[in-house]
């Protein structure tokens, strides 16, 4: 750790962990919960409840949201769905968000003190990076777990030993554990090492040999690290032994969504117009290029810069790499090696991502965080390239500025457009409209006999999420849903007739001839931009809700 005595650069590290957390952990519960969210916290509360958990193929991701979510919620002393919060399931993202910047020391000598700082505070700020945080999906967990095979894989090259090849093997699994696009971080990973190698042969005339990494004894720890990993989760420890399998046959599943991608079809600059140049509204303009600037600067200091032989560097006992081979351009940089693998790691991602045609914006976490390490080099390389320190002091300063301007978005896009469509990072997000709902539905819950056991029906041909979070402390026996308004209109002919009806106006005629009891039919609400909500109050409980709100609706 040259440049920074290693108390301090740890103290610094961890000073910029807790401004992360700062950040992040404000008003998790503001934000009405996206259908994603409220699908992955059902299944939280589902295991919660039932210490029950079954891989599903078809959706859902992997299991390590899921497991991980439990202490969160053990915490609360929440024992089912109805118990918990917006902000008992965001936690977790939170906190292996800012667990992405502590795992950064496991590459300090990748990057060297300077660098490892900017893409501390970048990962910080960065408004996508803040965003996702507070989201509850699996991604920031993948971003978590990618970060922790980096740098687990990097210590072992710096210094083979069976620990960090088994904790690189243990982390590559709980990157297949999370979410099945871990394949392509994993296929970026090889090409990176491979195109790094071959960079530094013929950059530098410095062939590095590959054997001393391939000795069978680690390889296989690795490997079995990583089964046992994968196949603890997802066969809910051996309670579920089809899990595991269903995780592999899951890639033709998603081969085929990515491919035909359908609403989520974009072209292949999508991610780098919803993060560079996002344009939603006049007045309106939001871009992280300051973090795609300063990636381009350290990918052409990487692969550029030409390492002088005969360099000191940090060169552990038994490491199979020559001190030439790890140290930085000039005292106390980074090792170009290892920038040279980022730079062609976080290329390769970006353009597998961007191949796709499925995009989602979260998806952009994965190479964002290359970007983000390529980008605290990047930083580096400009001070270093500025040769006068006046010019040293304007680069500073201009650093500085952008730094500000990142700041600044991610208070906007995390704190006052959090569900607003002019945010890049808000994809077909939930109305604000649905609390309205939700307290709507609770004063009726006060006005019934019935309480929260009263029946209510919910039939939506389109996704009804995040129906189900707002509808949590209704007993759930007695609320159904449906997406065939015929199936509802078979089935709700044999059963109570609900006190509430959910429908929307797309199926309205049809469930208007399903009826069986005459309903008040003013309330409509946004669930989604586009999409709406009619609320069928049943005559005799809107009376009663009437009488309970001094005659008011």
């Amino acid at each position: 750790m040259r440049g920074l005595p290693r108390p301090l650069l740890l103290l610094a590290m961890l000073a910029v962990t807790v401004a992360a957390l700062a950040i992040r952990l404000p008003r998790l519960d503001h934000r009405p919960m996206h259908g994603d969210e409220a699908n992955q916290a059902v299944k939280a509360a589902w295991l919660l409840e039932t210490g029950v958990y079954r891989y599903d193929p078809e959706e859902h991701h992997g299991p390590t949201l899921y497991w991980l979510t439990l202490p969160s919620l053990w915490l609360q002393g929440a024992s089912t769905l109805a118990e918990t919060r917006e902000a008992d399931y965001r936690i977790v993202p939170v906190v292996f968000g800012a667990g992405v910047i502590l795992l950064l020391l496991l590459v300090h000598d990748g990057l060297s003190a300077g660098p490892l700082l900017a893409a501390a505070l970048l990962a910080a700020i960065s408004p996508a990076m803040v965003f996702y945080a507070r989201y509850y999906i699996q991604e920031t967990l993948l971003v978590f777990f990618t970060a922790a095979a980096l740098g687990s894989a990097w210590r072992w090259f710096r210094s083979p030993s069976p620990g960090w090849a088994v904790a690189a093997g243990a982390s590559i699994g709980l990157m297949h554990a999370t979410k099945e696009t871990w394949i392509l971080a994993a296929a970026a990973m090889a090409a990176g090492l491979a195109a790094s190698l071959l960079w530094t042969r013929w950059r530098d005339r410095q062939p590095i040999s590959v054997r001393p990494f391939l000795r069978l004894g680690p390889l296989l720890a690795a490997l079995a690290a990583a089964c046992v990993a994968a196949v603890l989760l997802y066969s809910s420890f051996g309670a579920d032994w089809n899990g595991p399998l269903d995780s592999l046959l899951a890639y033709g599943t998603y081969l085929r969504r990515g491919r035909e991608a359908g609403i989520h079809a974009a072209p292949w600059y999508e991610y780098l117009r919803w993060f560079v140049a996002f344009r939603p509204a006049r007045g309106f303009f939001w871009t992280e290029g300051l973090i795609v600037g300063l990636a381009v600067c350290g990918g052409a200091f990487a692969l550029g810069s030409r390492q002088r032989s005969g360099g000191k560097g940090h060169h552990a006992p038994g490491s199979p790499l020559p001190p030439e081979a790890v140290a930085g351009e000039g005292r106390g940089g980074p090792s170009l090696i290892f920038c040279r693998f980022l730079a062609f790691y976080t290329l390769v991602l970006l353009g597998l991502y961007s191949a796709i045609p499925y995009k989602t914006p979260w998806c952009l976490l994965s190479f964002l965080h290359g970007m983000v390490l390529l980008a605290g080099v990047g930083a580096y390389a400009v001070i270093h390239w500025a040769k006068f320190a006046p010019l040293k002091a304007l680069a500073a300063g201009l650093l500085l500025i952008g730094t500000g301007h990142l700041a600044r978005q991610t208070y906007w896009l995390n704190f006052r457009l959090d569900a607003d469509p002019r945010n890049p990072y808000v994809y077909a997000h939930t109305s604000r409209d649905v609390l309205n709902l939700a307290a709507r539905m609770e004063h009726l819950a006060q006005a019934s006999p019935r309480g929260h056991a009263m029946v209510i029906h919910v039939v939506m041909p389109e996704n009804y999420w995040p129906l189900p979070w707002y509808l949590r402390r209704f007993d759930r026996d007695r609320v159904g849903y449906w997406q065939d308004p015929a199936a509802w209109a078979r089935e709700a002919a044999q059963g109570p007739t609900p006190e509430i009806v959910l429908l929307s106006p797309d199926v309205q005629e049809a469930v208007d001839a399903g009826l069986r009891a005459a309903y008040n039919k003013q309330m409509i609400f946004g669930l989604r931009p586009g999409v709406f909500v009619s609320v069928y109050v049943r005559e005799d409980l809107w009376r009663a809700f009437l009488d309970s709100q001094g005659g008011r609706p």
